[in-house]
């Protein structure tokens, strides 16, 4: 039974996940690419790279957290993103 309520919430975890990247911003999604490259890279770094300003790779950054797709580990300086 534990298996079966484990394969269960595998399923369903992967079907909300795949219906939270549906809704992304074509923004939202280049910027989740680009931590999947570098997961340490700053939002100052991802400005760079996509001409961007930063307070909008913040805001980004902020709201994919709130959606729980992606988090901060570490430090400001020494930490890394993790995408769930």
């Amino acid at each position: 039974v534990k298996d079966v309520v484990k394969d269960v919430v595998k399923d369903v975890v992967k079907d909300v996940v795949k219906d939270v990247v549906k809704e992304l911003t074509e923004r939202q999604q280049v910027i989740i690419n680009l931590i999947k490259e570098n997961p340490s890279l700053s939002a100052n770094e991802m400005s760079q790279k996509t001409g961007m300003t930063s307070r909008t790779i913040q805001r980004d950054l902020a709201l994919l957290h709130e959606k729980g797709i992606l988090y901060r580990e570490g430090g400001r300086k020494d930490g890394r993103w993790i995408v769930n």
